[in-house]
């Protein structure tokens, strides 16, 4: 009887099969490590250019909203331009109208200050500087007038009696006099009021 040994294997047995040849197995191994680094390297390359692109994006939306924000400022500094215009306009109408009512003010108050027994002739307004002439039966009336003028807080004190004397009128004595106020206010405007009131002598 012959018996054959399969499992061993003599010498003119065949070697076993070697899918990659020992010689190439380097050189693979390196083409691997390439292409993963490719792989690599081109993976960062993109995901660079995907947040570069983003990044693009994100400015041009900054810019435009800066533009926008500038149109805002220029809107902004325009209306508050035409604000501080209408403002001046608005405190300019109102010193006129000041100005056009210190002369009414004015005659107001001295009518508001004439005693009994005492009468104005002229009022003569040169700025701040009044200057009443009139006449009175007595000293005393005109003391009160000078008073009363100091009372009422538009003339800065004292109101100085510029002169008085003694004349005949209508076979009357009277004081003839002229004093001298100056306004808390000045008004640029020169205003000459002439009066003689009714039942009373002129000049």
């Amino acid at each position: 009887m012959i018996r054959v040994n399969l499992l061993t294997t003599g010498p003119g047995a065949a070697p076993p099969r070697e899918w990659v040849p020992r010689e190439h197995r380097q050189a693979l191994l390196g083409l691997g490590l390439l292409l993963v680094t490719v792989v690599g390297v081109g993976g960062w390359w993109w995901y660079l250019r995907h947040q570069l692109a983003q990044t693009e994006v994100r400015i041009s939306d900054g810019e435009a909203r800066l533009e926008q924000l500038k149109d805002a400022q220029k809107l902004l500094e325009a209306a508050t331009n035409r604000k501080n215009e209408l403002a001046e306009r608005l405190a300019l109408i109102d010193r006129l109208r000041a100005a056009k009512r210190a002369p009414i003010s004015l005659l107001e108050t001295v009518s508001r200050s004439v005693p009994e027994g005492l009468w104005l002739v002229e009022i003569k307004q040169t700025g701040a500087v009044i200057q009443v002439d009139g006449r009175a039966i007595s000293l005393t009336s005109v003391s009160d007038f000078a008073e009363g003028l100091q009372r009422s807080g538009l003339f800065k004190m004292p109101v100085e009696i510029l002169a008085t004397t003694t004349e005949v009128v209508e076979e009357n004595d009277v004081i003839r006099f002229s004093l001298k106020a100056e306004a808390a206010t000045a008004t640029p405007a020169a205003t000459v009021v002439n009066t003689t009131p009714a039942g009373r002598p002129g000049v």
